[in-house]
């Protein structure tokens, strides 16, 4: 329970402050102005990282024994970080300071005894601190500015991060390193928050702030999870699970010294860049570097046993393989495609014109969601003996939230209440026999019918808001990784869950937010259930 706890209280910190911190960015001043080699053509602000770092530390906080040496270390480490990241998105720090801050911060972590001890190609035994220390510096301060340059289109940086994070989460999982998992889910949770505000078009930025922590947390963690959780991984493991940023940084800092520059210098060379060039739009470019970034990750899934020649040599075939894409497209000026004009979604059959079939799938969408909801809603209160006056004093709580609260505060409730119950009711399920209705299979052909209906749904609709972006891509790539690697069931069906109830909610957010009242005050309901009721009791 405390993996879910921490996941959700990150997500939930980060999802709640980012609108505050935006509102306060001027005052800040934390925006970051167009330029040069920057894709944004107006002022955003850059406190997205404020965000993901203040809900990692919430959730270390609550979830990680004060007794852990390593972690008081590491999260002190990356307050570090976060000082100097703030500081350099307000006023540009200096190259030098920033290199100061990184230093200063490894070294704190370093004296906490997080270190690499055992390195590729030296055997089983420890090696010694000359070597280890100089090589534990080198290679997070490398990554932690390899994430910090690579975070050039909306979504990108996070959502590559995401990934690794999650990676080492579950290998996590495997060694049975409960505190890595813990804060990585943490550090994910943040990441989930913030990317609702940062997918293309972001209106957030993480700035260097988030760029440079999570890069920080990401290359401490995977020495944690190799050199002090699970021992039986190749060392050289973290260069997989940090493939792509460490390569893009290599191979820009290689251009930049054949051309006769610095390798620090700002330049449109990086693989994003690249990748625009070749006609790519924002979206598929940023999508098609998290499918490289998955295939980094696979790799280290497969080969997380393998010999360190092996280990290296796949490492070294990767990015083999994209450098000679990029250099080969590049050099027949090959596009992926060029201007297409928008095609209507509702041509072809009469029927997807139809104004009754329209409303018949909104009025679906919006009921069945609100049916889950009734169903979670009354099986907990009959299975958590619920007295009628404490309901009666939710029901109450909940009309006065639902008539007092903003819209943007009742449209946060009502998607994190629907995600809650979505997660909750199969863990319930699982513990509780009266409960059992809501993980039988007939329940499944509910959902199964109301993605289909959604699918129908967004066939029929002239928004252009419905088209793939590169939150889908990660969805994807989580569902996928869950079916194939992870042998758990309930972990399956909660995603299933979450994943029908998701887009079929995003689908009625993305029309007038208070044309669905019943869904709106049963979803707050839930909410405020699940906090008052449930979640003492699961804790």
């Amino acid at each position: 329970m405390d993996f879910f706890l921490s996941f959700f209280t990150a997500v939930l910190v980060s999802i709640a402050l980012i609108p505050v911190l935006i509102r306060a960015a001027g005052v800040l001043n934390m925006m970051d102005e167009p330029g040069e080699r920057k894709v944004h053509a107006l002022p955003i602000p850059r406190c997205g990282g404020l965000g993901i770092a203040s809900g990692v530390i919430a959730a270390f906080l609550l979830f990680i024994p004060f007794s852990n040496n390593i972690f008081m270390s590491l999260i002190a480490g990356g307050a570090i970080i976060i000082l100097f990241g703030v500081i350099d998105d307000q006023i540009n720090l200096s190259y030098k300071w920033k290199f100061f801050g990184q230093i200063l911060a490894v070294v704190v972590v370093m004296a906490g005894g997080l270190t690499f001890k055992y390195l590729p190609f030296m055997g089983l035994e420890p090696a010694p601190l000359f070597l280890t220390l100089p090589l534990t510096l080198l290679f997070v301060i490398g990554v932690t500015n390899a994430v910090n340059m690579s975070d050039g289109l909306d979504g990108l940086a996070a959502g590559v991060m995401l990934l690794t994070i999650s990676a080492i989460a579950f290998l996590g999982l495997l060694g049975k390193g409960d505190e890595v998992v813990i804060l990585s889910l943490a550090i994910a949770g943040g990441i989930v928050g913030f990317l609702w505000f940062n997918t293309h078009p972001a209106v957030v930025f993480m700035g260097d702030t988030g760029s440079q922590f999570i890069g920080f947390m990401a290359a401490f963690l995977s020495i944690y999870l190799t050199q002090e959780v699970f021992k039986t991984l190749n060392p050289l493991l973290p260069l997989l699970l940090l493939g792509l940023p460490v390569l893009d940084t290599m191979s820009v800092m290689l251009l930049r010294l054949r051309s006769g520059q610095s390798p620090f210098a700002p330049d449109k060379r990086h693989i994003h860049h690249r990748l625009l060039n070749l006609g790519f739009t924002h979206a598929e470019a940023v999508g098609t570097i998290y499918l490289v970034q998955g295939i980094f990750l696979l790799a280290a899934f497969v080969f997380r046993y393998a010999s360190d020649l092996t280990v290296a040599g796949v490492y070294l075939v990767i990015c083999a393989s994209i450098l000679f894409f990029l250099h080969f497209a590049e050099h027949y000026h090959w596009q992926l495609h060029g201007t297409q004009a928008l095609v209507d979604r509702r041509r072809g059959w009469p029927i997807w014109r139809s104004q009754r079939l329209f409303r018949f799938t909104r009025v679906y969408i919006e009921y069945s969601i609100t049916l889950f909801l009734l169903v979670f809603i009354g099986l907990l209160y009959w299975q958590l003996h619920t007295q009628y006056m404490q309901l009666a004093a939710i029901v109450g709580v909940s009309l006065l939230i639902y008539k007092l609260a903003p819209s943007f505060l009742q449209e946060l409730l009502v998607r994190v209440s629907i995600y809650f119950s979505a997660v909750l009711s199969f863990l319930l399920a699982d513990v509780n026999p009266g409960m059992q209705i809501i993980s039988n299979w007939t329940f499944n052909l509910f959902l199964s019918i109301l993605i289909f209906i959604v699918s129908v749904a967004i066939r029929i609709t002239r928004k252009t808001d419905f088209r793939l972006t590169t939150q889908d891509v990660l969805v994807a790539l989580f569902i996928l990784a869950t079916i194939v690697l992870v042998d758990i069931e309930y972990v399956g069906h909660v995603l299933f869950r979450l994943f029908c109830l998701a887009y079929a909610l995003e689908y009625l957010l993305n029309r007038n937010f208070k044309l669905f009242p019943p869904l709106r005050f049963t979803a707050i309901t839930a909410g405020v259930l699940i906090i008052v009721i449930v979640l003492p009791t699961l804790y």
